[in-house]
Protein backbone atom coordinates (compact mmCIF):
# COMPACT_ATOMS: atom_id res chain seq x y z
CA UNK A 1 0.00 0.00 0.00
CA UNK A 2 2.93 2.66 0.30
CA UNK A 3 2.94 2.37 -3.34
CA UNK A 4 -0.49 2.93 -3.57
CA UNK A 5 -0.44 5.94 -1.29
CA UNK A 6 2.64 7.53 -3.70
CA UNK A 7 0.88 6.97 -6.88
CA UNK A 8 -1.85 8.98 -5.16
CA UNK A 9 0.07 11.88 -4.27
CA UNK A 10 1.58 11.21 -7.53
CA UNK A 11 -1.50 11.75 -9.04
CA UNK A 12 -2.67 14.27 -7.32
CA UNK A 13 0.21 16.27 -8.04
CA UNK A 14 -0.02 15.57 -11.72
CA UNK A 15 -3.61 16.50 -11.73
CA UNK A 16 -2.99 19.88 -9.57
CA UNK A 17 -0.47 20.51 -12.77
CA UNK A 18 -2.34 19.91 -15.23
CA UNK A 19 -5.18 21.96 -13.80
CA UNK A 20 -2.87 25.06 -13.95
CA UNK A 21 -1.38 24.18 -17.00
CA UNK A 22 -4.91 24.51 -18.48
CA UNK A 23 -5.93 27.55 -16.70
CA UNK A 24 -2.16 29.16 -18.03
CA UNK A 25 -3.36 28.28 -21.51
CA UNK A 26 -6.81 29.53 -20.99
CA UNK A 27 -5.44 32.80 -19.80
CA UNK A 28 -3.06 33.51 -22.69
CA UNK A 29 -6.23 32.19 -25.23
CA UNK A 30 -8.18 34.78 -24.00
CA UNK A 31 -5.56 37.31 -23.46
CA UNK A 32 -4.97 36.83 -27.36
CA UNK A 33 -8.42 37.14 -27.77
CA UNK A 34 -9.20 40.62 -26.22
CA UNK A 35 -6.12 42.25 -27.63
CA UNK A 36 -6.39 40.47 -31.05
CA UNK A 37 -10.10 42.43 -31.22
CA UNK A 38 -8.81 45.37 -30.38
CA UNK A 39 -6.08 45.32 -33.28
CA UNK A 40 -8.80 44.32 -35.52
CA UNK A 41 -10.89 47.14 -35.21
CA UNK A 42 -7.77 49.38 -36.61
CA UNK A 43 -7.12 49.43 -40.21
CA UNK A 44 -3.80 50.11 -41.81
CA UNK A 45 -3.89 53.30 -43.66
CA UNK A 46 -1.16 52.20 -45.93
CA UNK A 47 1.59 54.47 -44.20
CA UNK A 48 2.10 52.44 -41.08
CA UNK A 49 -0.64 54.78 -39.49
CA UNK A 50 -3.76 52.67 -37.99
CA UNK A 51 -7.16 54.29 -37.37
CA UNK A 52 -7.85 54.69 -33.38
CA UNK A 53 -10.15 52.19 -32.27
CA UNK A 54 -11.61 54.34 -29.82
CA UNK A 55 -11.79 57.02 -32.14
CA UNK A 56 -15.52 58.33 -31.60
CA UNK A 57 -17.82 59.24 -35.09
CA UNK A 58 -20.69 61.42 -35.39
CA UNK A 59 -23.83 60.81 -37.43
CA UNK A 60 -23.28 60.63 -41.04
CA UNK A 61 -25.96 62.69 -41.95
CA UNK A 62 -25.82 65.20 -39.17
CA UNK A 63 -22.43 65.48 -40.89
CA UNK A 64 -23.30 65.74 -44.21
CA UNK A 65 -25.84 68.41 -42.66
CA UNK A 66 -22.79 70.60 -41.18
CA UNK A 67 -20.97 70.46 -44.59
CA UNK A 68 -23.88 71.16 -46.51
CA UNK A 69 -24.14 74.49 -44.19
CA UNK A 70 -20.42 75.54 -44.60
CA UNK A 71 -20.90 74.83 -48.19
CA UNK A 72 -24.30 77.32 -48.29
CA UNK A 73 -22.15 79.86 -45.90
CA UNK A 74 -19.14 79.83 -48.03
CA UNK A 75 -21.16 80.78 -51.19
CA UNK A 76 -22.70 83.35 -49.90
CA UNK A 77 -19.54 84.87 -49.15
CA UNK A 78 -18.21 84.74 -52.63
CA UNK A 79 -18.31 87.66 -55.25
CA UNK A 80 -18.61 87.48 -58.73
CA UNK A 81 -16.70 90.30 -60.84
CA UNK A 82 -18.10 91.55 -63.79
CA UNK A 83 -15.12 94.65 -65.19
CA UNK A 84 -12.89 95.66 -67.32
CA UNK A 85 -9.01 95.88 -65.90
CA UNK A 86 -8.65 98.98 -67.95
CA UNK A 87 -10.16 102.22 -67.50
CA UNK A 88 -9.66 105.17 -70.24
CA UNK A 89 -9.71 108.97 -70.41
CA UNK A 90 -8.86 111.98 -72.43
CA UNK A 91 -8.71 114.30 -69.84
CA UNK A 92 -7.13 112.54 -66.71
CA UNK A 93 -9.86 112.93 -64.94
CA UNK A 94 -13.10 111.43 -65.97
CA UNK A 95 -12.67 107.50 -67.29
CA UNK A 96 -14.88 105.19 -69.28
CA UNK A 97 -14.88 101.69 -68.11
CA UNK A 98 -17.65 98.94 -67.01
CA UNK A 99 -17.97 98.13 -63.54
CA UNK A 100 -20.46 95.80 -62.51
CA UNK A 101 -22.45 94.38 -59.43
CA UNK A 102 -23.37 91.07 -61.24
CA UNK A 103 -26.64 89.39 -61.02
CA UNK A 104 -25.16 86.30 -59.47
CA UNK A 105 -24.41 88.56 -55.76
CA UNK A 106 -26.37 88.21 -53.33
CA UNK A 107 -25.19 92.16 -51.47
CA UNK A 108 -24.76 95.59 -52.86
CA UNK A 109 -21.16 97.03 -53.00
CA UNK A 110 -19.81 99.97 -53.39
CA UNK A 111 -16.17 100.66 -55.09
CA UNK A 112 -12.89 102.51 -53.89
CA UNK A 113 -10.24 102.97 -56.30
CA UNK A 114 -5.97 103.23 -55.16
CA UNK A 115 -3.46 104.44 -57.18
CA UNK A 116 -0.77 102.00 -56.42
CA UNK A 117 2.85 104.36 -56.25
CA UNK A 118 0.72 106.75 -53.38
CA UNK A 119 -1.97 104.42 -51.90
CA UNK A 120 -4.40 107.44 -52.46
CA UNK A 121 -7.73 107.06 -52.85
CA UNK A 122 -9.14 108.73 -55.61
CA UNK A 123 -12.63 106.93 -55.96
CA UNK A 124 -14.93 106.23 -54.04
CA UNK A 125 -18.85 104.78 -55.58
CA UNK A 126 -21.65 104.67 -53.81
CA UNK A 127 -23.64 101.52 -52.91
CA UNK A 128 -24.43 99.64 -56.47
CA UNK A 129 -27.65 97.56 -56.66
CA UNK A 130 -27.29 93.66 -57.55
CA UNK A 131 -27.29 93.77 -61.10
CA UNK A 132 -26.11 97.31 -61.59
CA UNK A 133 -22.89 98.54 -63.21
CA UNK A 134 -20.80 102.00 -63.94
CA UNK A 135 -20.16 102.67 -67.25
CA UNK A 136 -17.75 105.91 -66.43
CA UNK A 137 -16.80 107.21 -63.25
CA UNK A 138 -14.52 110.69 -62.33
CA UNK A 139 -11.60 110.27 -60.05
CA UNK A 140 -10.38 113.12 -57.31
CA UNK A 141 -7.09 114.08 -59.13
CA UNK A 142 -6.50 114.68 -62.76
CA UNK A 143 -3.63 112.15 -63.87
CA UNK A 144 -0.73 113.12 -66.69
CA UNK A 145 -1.09 111.22 -69.59
CA UNK A 146 0.07 107.75 -70.02
CA UNK A 147 -0.73 104.15 -67.50
CA UNK A 148 -1.02 104.27 -63.70
CA UNK A 149 -1.67 101.36 -62.52
CA UNK A 150 -4.49 101.29 -59.16
CA UNK A 151 -6.13 98.85 -56.89
CA UNK A 152 -10.19 98.47 -57.15
CA UNK A 153 -11.93 97.26 -53.60
CA UNK A 154 -15.30 95.38 -54.18
CA UNK A 155 -17.04 95.61 -51.19
CA UNK A 156 -20.25 93.78 -50.71
CA UNK A 157 -22.48 95.45 -47.59
CA UNK A 158 -24.89 93.91 -45.49
CA UNK A 159 -28.36 95.31 -45.24
CA UNK A 160 -27.66 97.55 -42.80
CA UNK A 161 -25.33 99.21 -45.62
CA UNK A 162 -22.62 99.75 -43.15
CA UNK A 163 -21.58 96.14 -42.15
CA UNK A 164 -18.47 94.93 -44.81
CA UNK A 165 -19.77 91.01 -45.63
CA UNK A 166 -17.06 90.62 -48.31
CA UNK A 167 -14.05 92.23 -49.86
CA UNK A 168 -12.25 91.68 -53.01
CA UNK A 169 -9.18 93.56 -54.52
CA UNK A 170 -8.07 93.63 -57.98
CA UNK A 171 -5.96 95.17 -60.41
CA UNK A 172 -6.91 98.12 -62.94
CA UNK A 173 -4.62 99.92 -65.01
CA UNK A 174 -6.07 104.04 -65.67
CA UNK A 175 -4.98 104.75 -69.16
CA UNK A 176 -4.78 108.63 -70.16
CA UNK A 177 -3.97 109.17 -73.47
Amino acid sequence: MPESGKEQKNTKVLLCMAVLMFLCVAIVLVCILLFSGKESDREETGNGLEYESNAVLDDEDELQKAVDALYEKAAEGQMALEMQTQASSKDGSQFTCYLANAKKNTYDMYMVLYLDDTQEEIYRSGLIPVGGRLEEFTISKTLDSGNHEATLVYNQVEEDRQTVHAQVNVGLTLIVE
